[in-house]
């Protein structure tokens, strides 16, 4: 029984290989800088992505200019489209919601949502640019309006609100969430048309150490809702990535059953052992370099050291299972981000047993 070397794939071919676990010839990349990240280190940063080209799309990137940001990621207090109003002191970060258009019950009656962009010109848009991605050979991943549920009824409604409507089961927050549904599914059908290979979805449903609600509301409330977008996007020959922070091992078995097949959780809240046997021979993951403690305080050495372990288990554990990938902030020293990419392409050239 030899090793299997020497494979060439392009960047398209490598990620297929990873989401469907059939034995990549080296780990994908993908950059995942925040816009702080850009605006504050610029083209220190960029050269690096340069140096370790991504296999979702070009490796160039603009650096923000504070008045481009959306709202949310705005300096000072700032309104979307949505009606929420954001709070943030740094460009370029996400801010808080101080300000929400829900604030009554009966308000989630009147309630009307932002109209989608004019469909056929955007569908022409989004066409060419996946016809232009797929062309270089890239993987293409596409997000939808509004990209998230969970969060986007938070925002809508306040925190706290929405979680005590959700336990008194209010048949008010059930029709607007499957007005929302209806709103997400319009968007994602817009989208599909352009035939990405994948969609993005986000909603981070952890805190620290457990879910935000019981795993029998998310079960009842949630899953159903994103079982129906997760198979309009795999009925159209798409795959789903999903990204979520916070504890939610408990959630992974739903979540593959419901359609996900790319998932990428917040490593530093849970146990990567644990973490790789809930998702082996099940799930391709989308890394997420601790971010808490590794990537921004720790040593280059460190940061060598935890994404061999990575690759360890998720790729060479999981047949290749794995998407590289680290969320660049701005506490992130320049010298982590060149060593973790240095590391996916030092452990992550596979040498697979034939």
């Amino acid at each position: 029984m030899g090793y299997l070397v020497g494979i060439s794939m392009n960047s398209r071919e490598r990620v297929l290989a990873a989401v469907n676990l059939s034995k990549p010839d080296r780990v994908p990349l993908l950059h995942s800088p925040l816009p702080g990240a850009l605006i504050k280190y610029g083209e220190q940063l960029i050269r690096i992505f340069r140096e370790y080209p991504q296999d979702f799309g070009p490796s160039e990137f603009t650096i923000p200019k504070p008045e481009d940001l959306p709202p949310d990621y705005r300096a000072g207090v700032h309104r979307d489209k949505w009606g929420t109003t954001w709070a943030s002191t740094i460009n370029g970060i996400h801010g808080q919601v101080v300000d929400y258009p829900i604030k009554t019950i009966e308000d989630y009656l009147t309630y009307e949502f932002p109209q989608l962009q004019e469909p056929e010109k955007y569908k022409d848009r989004l066409k060419k640019h996946v016809e232009d991605l797929r062309a270089k050979g890239f993987f293409v991943i596409l997000g939808f309006e509004p990209g998230n549920f969970f969060e986007r009824l938070q925002w809508l409604r306040g925190f706290r609100n929405l979680m005590v409507d959700l336990i008194k089961g209010r048949r008010e927050l059930e029709n607007f969430a499957d007005r929302l549904l209806e709103y997400c599914i319009s968007s994602l059908q817009i989208v599909l048309e352009a035939k990405p290979d994948a969609v993005s979805f986000s909603d981070d449903w952890g805190t620290q150490s457990r879910l935000m609600i019981k795993t029998s509301l998310w079960r009842s409330f949630f899953k159903p809702r994103y079982k129906s977008m997760f198979k309009l996007v795999r009925d159209h020959g798409a795959y789903v990535y999903f990204h979520s922070d916070g504890y939610i091992i408990d959630i992974i078995p739903d979540l593959t059953e419901i359609g996900v097949n790319i998932l990428n959780p917040q490593f530093s809240c849970h146990n990567l052992e644990a973490l790789a046997d809930s998702v082996r021979g099940k799930l391709c993951i989308s890394s997420d370099i601790d971010r808490q403690y590794i990537l921004p305080r720790g040593s280059p050495k460190d940061v060598e050291d935890y994404v061999k372990r990575v690759i360890d288990l998720f790729g060479y554990g999981n047949n290749g299972g794995l998407i590289g990938r680290g969320e660049v902030n701005i506490d992130v020293p320049l010298e982590n981000v060149e060593a973790m990419y240095r590391a996916f392409m030092k452990y992550g050239k596979y040498s697979w047993v034939g």
